[in-house]
């Protein structure tokens, strides 16, 4: 079985090697899937509210994002860090 990793699952299981608890990815991976197995995540996945179901107006997330459909969003070069103007 072959499986991909996000960068930073595999920072992750790289961080669990150098700490010296386990010696290679496979046993970070086997001992992640015990820990998994063990909890007993069979319960049923989280129910997502709607908006409505949330308190927001009818509408609203319509409005808000249509206001924006014309306007670009523009983010200016805000230099280095060390060197950014303190903000006021």
């Amino acid at each position: 079985m072959n499986v991909s990793l996000t960068p930073e699952l595999e920072q992750f299981i790289q961080m669990q090697i150098a700490s010296g608890k386990y010696a290679s990815a496979e046993e970070v991976i086997v001992d992640a899937l015990k820990m998994f197995a063990t909890k007993g995540y069979t319960e049923a996945p989280i129910q997502v509210k709607t908006p409505d179901e949330l308190g927001w107006p009818p509408g609203f997330f319509e409005q808000t994002a249509g206001c924006l459909q014309d306007d670009p969003l523009v983010r200016y070069p805000q230099g280095e860090y060390e060197v950014r103007e303190p903000l006021e």
